[in-house]
């Protein structure tokens, strides 16, 4: 007995390597606002959170800060992960930490299973090699402490597939069910998991079963009750758009995100192709995934992972600008991505003959790897949480020390809600264009104090207002008191 714990502790011990190199590179900055890269996404997530907690843990119904004098309800995936961290927030006060800091136990939490699952799929030395590049890489540390769902939508990924592939082990009816729960749960917090985890659990399934994995009654059961948990939030979701107007736009609104014409330009395949070697592989770890993706199967399950990178793409496809627009939907791309990272340095660090030294080839990127991502992180994501350095942070101190904290405000930060969100304040997003005396009035009429905004920015990734702009909104606060005017940013006094 004591021999066996032993085992399994030398087995297991890449994972506490891993989990402390993990939290190592994670807590920095953890305190930081809401603020830097995709602040607007994490804004949305952080004002649902502290709505929770400000209005009632009312799961059903996520508030959004820019829906005017309404109540602020939204059409939104199902905001779990919001619901949890305004759980976190009524027992230790309202703190972006704690998003920040279950972003991080989700991914912890995710590596221990991705760990466990690669072993499943192939050896415990491509599980340590594939789990260290999943720990390390840029977008993988930055999108693993920010305040959004992308961890825990990870962990429930990885979490289904494990469950699934131990259901079809061993058959215990249990592990289906954490299978089916994790699984539901990823589809309800993304809609696209439905693809790029149901075409790889039933490639699985098909290597099992075979034709008859359409006479399994259990699959379909799984399969029906993932569907009807995702078809009711989805429906009720869009009857709350329709009572209240409010939306992200998946199904409502005026979202491009379906805009198929790009799929057929160059462009669209470049720049993600482009964004994702260079920000999602640092560059050099390119290499190593084209060296992993060009060794041999060694079994028909491994090839899941190949259909798990297709499905992936499929995705991409499916809904391209918002694939071309967000980085982070690469993210379920660099699961498979890694373990076959993984496969090559397990592989090639162990051959040092033939012509090309493939084991010095392996180990000067992976040290490249390490050091671009480094620099990426730092400069392009680091560097823009210092609150000293954001406009946007230091304006909306100014807002919340010159207007009244119920009070309803409209901001000039086109579709940005981080300006609200940092503010505390609730009301109408605009463009600069946009600002005109029937405009304004209206909002007045409904509620609206204050018109805030800046010459200097419009969303907070967007730092330029044209002069025509900048003149339009001076000709405006012409007519209105001011409480601040300083030639960067105003407030005016509506009523």
């Amino acid at each position: 007995m004591h021999n066996n714990t032993i085992k399994k502790n030398t087995k297991n011990s890449p994972l506490l390597f891993l989990s402390t190199l993990a939290i190592a590179i994670r807590i920095y900055n953890i305190n930081s606002p809401i603020i830097g890269i995709h602040s607007w996404r994490q804004s949305d997530t952080a004002a649902i959170a502290r709505n929770f907690y400000e209005n009632g843990f009312n799961l059903f119904y996520p508030q959004i800060d820019w829906g005017g004098n309404s109540p602020g309800y939204c059409e939104t995936e199902f905001p779990i992960y919001s619901f949890i961290v305004a759980l976190l927030y009524r027992f230790f006060g309202v703190r972006e930490f704690w998003g920040r800091f279950f972003s991080i136990i989700c991914f912890l939490v995710a590596l221990y299973f991705f760990y466990q699952l690669i072993i499943k799929i192939l050896d415990s030395k491509t599980a340590s090699w594939s789990c260290l590049f999943f720990v390390v890489l840029p977008l993988n540390v930055y999108y693993s402490r920010t305040f959004q769902p992308e961890s825990m939508l990870l962990m429930c990924s990885v979490i289904g597939l494990y469950y699934f592939i131990n259901w079809l082990d061993f058959e215990k009816q249990q592990d289906l069910i954490l299978s089916g729960y994790f699984v539901a749960l990823a589809c309800l917090i993304k809609f696209l998991p439905i693809i790029y985890l149901g075409i790889p659990l039933f490639y699985l399934a098909w290597t099992k079963y075979g034709i008859r994995v359409f006479s399994q009654i259990s699959l379909w059961i799984y399969s029906i009750l993932i569907l009807i948990c995702v078809a009711i939030w989805y429906y009720h979701a869009h009857q709350i758009f329709l009572d209240y107007g409010n939306t992200f736009g998946f199904w409502s609104g005026s979202s491009d995100r379906y805009n198929y014409n790009i799929v057929l330009t160059l462009r669209f395949w470049t720049e993600i192709f482009f964004r994702t070697v260079v920000r999602h592989f640092a560059i050099f770890g390119f290499p190593i995934f084209i060296l992993g993706l060009l060794l041999p199967r060694k079994n028909r399950q491994e090839y899941v992972l190949d259909i798990w990178l297709i499905s992936v793409i499929l995705t991409w496809v499916l809904v391209p600008t918002t694939s071309l627009v967000h980085e982070y939907y690469q993210l379920q791309f660099m699961l498979p991505a890694v373990v076959f990272m993984g496969k090559a340095c397990s592989y090639y660090l162990e051959q040092a003959t033939g012509k090309f030294n493939y084991k010095k080839a392996i180990v000067a990127c992976l040290c490249l790897t390490v050091a671009a991502g480094s620099v990426i992180y730092t400069v392009d994501y680091m560097f823009k949480e210092r609150t000293e350095k954001s406009a946007v942070f230091q304006f909306a101190q100014q807002v919340k020390q010159k207007t009244e904290p119920k009070s309803l405000i409209i901001a000039t930060s086109g579709s940005d809600p981080t300006l609200l969100y940092l503010s505390h304040r609730k009301g109408w997003l605009i463009n600069h264009n946009d600002v005109n005396e029937e405009y304004i009035l209206s909002k007045a009429k409904l509620g609206a104090k204050y018109l805030v905004g800046s010459f200097k920015f419009v969303e907070s990734y967007n730092l330029f207002v044209d002069d025509n702009q900048k003149q339009k909104v001076q000709n405006f606060l012409d007519k209105y008191p001011n409480i601040l005017k300083d030639g960067m940013n105003f407030i005016a006094k509506l009523r």
